[in-house]
C-alpha cells in the first residue's frame, strides 16, 4: 500500500508541472477563454466552501486543486483497499468457521457411527508399489505370487491414524493408539484377501474383500472391508477410509444353513430310497406269497413223503429269509410297523458276539467289556441284531486282510443339554455302545460319505453300501444317533447311542404253540386280490383250512359278487393295493351294503395303513403280506370269533 501511495504521490508532482505549462498557456489565450477556463477549473472548490449569497470567486490557485483532488483520490483508494481487506478477511473468517462446523459434524458422525470406521494411511505402501512400477512391473499379481514376503511388507507398512468407538468395541481395543497397524488384527493366512483390496485400490481407487480378521485378544472375526482412497489423496493414498461390517454371525449362520441344506439333501436322498423300496417290497411280496404258499400247500399234501418235505421246509425258509429281507428294507424307509419292546442291549450284544465268533478269522480278537445292570432300551430285538451285525462285517472287512481286535464296550451316559444338542438328540440318560476295529482306518472325506445310500469302499460283491444308511435309519427311529472316530492306519469306532426306556416291562402278546393243531372253519369267505397267482394260493390254504371260499381277482367283480352273496358271505379278505377300487374303497362300499360283514385287509406295502390304523377305521384284521398259512389261519378265526 505504501508503494502504491508513493507511486501516486509522484504522478500527483508530474501534475503539478504540467498545471504550470497550462497557466502559460492560458496567458497566451483571448481573454474571453481564459476567464472560462478559470471558471471551469476553480468553480468546484469555491462552490463548496463560498457561502450561499456570495458568488463565487474565479482565481483559485491551479496546483492546490490539483493537490486536493489527488488527495481525495488516494484517500478513496485506501477506503476501498480497507474494505475489500474486511471483506477477505470476513470471507476468510466464515470459511474457516465453515470448515469447523464440516469437521465436527464429520467428528461426530464418525465417533458415533454404528459401522466401524477406520481411517488409514497408505502412503508407504503406494510408494512402495510405484517404485515396483518403475521398475518394470506391471503384473503386481504374479509378483506378490512370487513374492509373498513383500506382500506381508505391504500389510506391516500400513498405519491405522484413527479408528471409532464402534472398531475399538469390535476388536477389543482401549484406544485408537491400540490399533496402530493393520497386522495386528491381520492373521498372515489372509494375506491373499490384504492382496485383492491393494490391486482393487490401483485399478479403481476402491476396494472391497471379506476377511477373516481377529480381535487384539485373538478371537476370530469375520469382516467385510470396504477401503476407498479419500479425494485428493489419489496419489499418495495418505488418507484411506475403510468401513469395516462385522459378518462372523452371518457366516457361521450361514455354514449351518449349509449344514443343514447337506442333511436336508441326505433325508430327501433316504426319502427316495425309501419310495422306491416300498415299489420294490410290494411287487416282491407278490413274487414270495405263491412260493411261500405253494411250499406250505405241499408239506400238507404230503405228509408221507419226507424227502420231498425237506424240500419244501427249504423253500419256506428262504422265503421267510427273504420276507425278512424285504422288511429291513421297509425299516430303512421307515414305512414298516416294528415290534418295539423292552430289551437288553447286553443279551443282544452277547448273542451277536455267540454267532460271529465261530466265523471270525483266529487273527481278529474280540474284546468286550459290558455292564451286567444296564437297563432297557425300546427297540425290535431283530433289528438290534442287524445294527449290531452290520457294524461287526465294516470292521471284519478292514481286518481281514492283517488282523487285528475287535472291541465291544457298553456303558450308561447322561447327555446334558449342549453334549446332546452336538449330537442332534434329547438330553437324558442313553446307552452308549462303542464298537471298535484296529483295521485301516477312513479318511475324513470317506467319513463324510459313509451314511450315504449305496456309498461302499468295499469290492465288488462284499457290499452293497446300504448296511449303514440302514443302521442310521434304525437308530434315528428309536431317537438315538451315531458318530464314528476314524484315522488312517489306526482303526475306526463307532459310537452308538440308544435312549434308555424307565417303563416297566411291555406286555407280551400270547404265545402259539407251533404243535397245536391250526385253527378251522367252515364260513363262507370272499377273497379279493388282483395277483392271480396270490389269489389262488391263498384260496387253496383257506380250503385246506375248511373254508368255502368265492375269489375274484377285480374289486368291481367283488362287489357285485357281495350285492348278490351278501347274506351268505361271513368274511371278506382283500388286497389294500388293487387297480380301479382300492381295497379300503371297496371295504367302506360293502360296509354301506352289510355294515356287520368283517374284514381282513391284506398288504404288502402302505403308507395309509397298518395294524393300528385298521382296527382305528372299523377294519377287524391286518395281514402282511407274504402271508404265512398259520398266520392266515389263526387271523380269520379270531375276526370270526371276535
Amino acid at each position: 500500500m505504501l508503494r502504491a501511495l508513493a507511486l501516486f504521490a509522484h504522478r500527483m508532482l508530474s501534475r503539478k508541472r504540467l498545471t504550470a505549462r497550462l497557466v502559460r498557456l492560458r496567458l497566451s489565450l483571448p481573454a474571453r477563454s481564459g476567464a472560462m477556463m478559470s471558471i471551469l477549473l476553480a468553480q468546484p472548490l469555491h462552490a463548496a466552501t463560498a457561502p450561499c449569497n456570495v458568488a463565487p470567486r474565479l482565481n483559485l490557485d491551479l496546483p492546490d486543486l490539483y493537490t486536493i483532488s489527488g488527495l481525495a483520490v488516494a484517500t478513496l483508494l485506501i477506503s476501498t483497499l480497507i474494505v475489500l481487506n474486511l471483506r477477505k478477511k470476513s470471507i476468510i473468517s466464515n470459511t474457516s468457521k465453515a470448515l469447523e462446523e464440516t469437521e465436527a459434524r464429520y467428528r461426530l458422525l464418525f465417533e458415533h457411527s454404528p459401522v466401524a470406521l477406520l481411517e488409514e494411511d497408505l502412503s508407504t505402501v503406494k510408494t512402495f508399489l510405484d517404485q515396483l512400477q518403475a521398475q518394470g512391473e506391471t503384473d503386481l499379481l504374479r509378483y506378490f505370487a512370487d513374492n509373498p514376503e513383500s506382500l506381508a511388507r505391504c500389510a506391516a507398512m500400513v498405519r491405522i491414524i484413527d479408528a471409532n468407538r464402534t472398531a475399538l468395541s469390535l476388536y477389543g481395543a482401549a484406544a485408537p493408539g491400540s490399533l496402530g497397524q493393520l497386522t495386528s488384527v491381520l492373521p498372515t493366512d489372509q494375506l491373499l484377501q490384504f492382496k485383492k483390496e491393494l490391486l482393487g485400490l490401483i485399478r479403481d481407487g476402491r476396494s472391497e474383500i471379506v476377511l477373516a480378521n481377529r480381535t487384539l485378544n485373538g478371537d476370530p472375526l469375520t469382516v467385510e472391508r470396504r477401503a476407498v482412497v479419500a479425494a485428493g489423496f489419489e496419489q499418495s493414498w495418505r488418507k484411506v477410509f475403510v468401513t469395516i461390517i462385522d459378518i462372523t454371525e452371518q457366516v457361521r449362520l450361514r455354514n449351518e444353513n449349509k449344514a443343514f441344506e447337506k442333511k436336508l439333501q441326505q433325508t430327501q436322498k433316504l426319502e427316495a430310497i425309501g419310495s422306491l423300496a416300498g415299489g420294490i417290497a410290494h411287487d416282491f411280496n407278490n413274487i414270495l406269497a405263491p412260493i411261500m404258499g405253494r411250499a406250505e400247500l405241499m408239506l400238507i399234501e404230503n405228509t408221507d413223503n419226507p424227502q420231498l418235505r425237506e424240500h419244501c421246509r427249504g423253500i419256506v425258509d428262504a422265503a421267510k429269509r427273504a420276507r425278512d429281507l424285504v422288511k429291513q428294507i421297509l425299516t430303512f424307509s421307515r414305512q414298516v410297523d416294528q415290534e418295539i419292546s423292552p430289551v437288553s442291549l447286553t443279551d443282544i450284544i452277547q448273542e451277536v458276539i455267540g454267532l460271529v465268533r465261530p466265523t471270525l478269522p483266529a487273527t481278529i480278537e474280540i474284546e468286550y467289556d459290558l455292564a451286567d445292570q444296564c437297563p432297557l432300551v425300546m427297540a425290535d430285538a431283530t433289528q438290534l441284531h442287524q445294527v449290531i451285525m452290520n457294524l461287526v462285517t465294516n470292521a471284519f472287512h478292514a481286518m481281514e486282510d492283517q488282523g487285528g481286535r475287535l472291541c465291544f464296550h457298553l456303558k450308561t451316559v447322561t447327555l446334558g443339554r449342549e453334549e446332546a444338542a452336538e449330537l442332534s438328540i434329547g438330553p437324558g440318560i442313553y446307552l452308549q455302545l462303542r464298537i471298535g476295529d484296529t483295521g485301516h482306518g477312513m479318511d475324513k472325506a470317506t467319513m463324510g460319505k459313509i451314511f450315504e445310500p449305496y456309498f461302499s469302499t468295499k469290492p465288488r460283491g462284499k457290499g452293497t453300501g446300504l448296511g449303514l444308511a440302514v443302521v442310521l435309519g434304525i437308530l434315528r427311529g428309536y431317537g438315538g444317533e451315531i458318530r464314528v472316530e476314524s484315522e488312517i492306519g489306526r482303526g475306526t469306532t463307532f459310537i452308538l447311542y440308544f435312549p434308555v426306556v424307565e417303563l416297566a416291562a411291555a406286555r407280551q402278546s400270547a404265545a402259539y404253540d407251533p404243535q397245536q393243531p391250526l385253527p378251522r372253519g367252515t364260513e363262507h369267505i370272499l377273497l379279493v386280490d388282483d395277483e392271480k397267482s396270490i389269489a389262488d394260493v391263498t384260496t387253496g390254504m383257506l380250503e385246506r383250512l375248511g373254508y368255502k371260499v368265492t375269489v375274484r381277482i377285480s374289486s368291481y367283480d367283488a362287489l357285485e359278487a357281495f350285492r348278490s352273496l351278501s347274506d351268505r358271505i361271513d368274511l371278506l379278505i382283500a388286497d389294500l393295493t388293487m387297480p380301479q377300487m382300492t381295497g379300503l374303497q371297496l371295504y367302506r362300499e360293502i360296509k354301506k351294503i352289510r355294515p356287520d360283514i368283517k374284514v381282513i385287509v391284506c398288504t404288502g406295502f402302505s403308507e395309509q395303513l397298518d395294524d393300528g390304523s385298521a382296527h382305528s377305521m372299523g377294519i377287524e384284521g391286518f395281514l402282511n403280506k407274504p402271508v404265512v398259512l398259520s398266520d392266515l389261519a389263526r387271523c380269520v378265526r379270531s375276526v370270526l370269533d371276535s
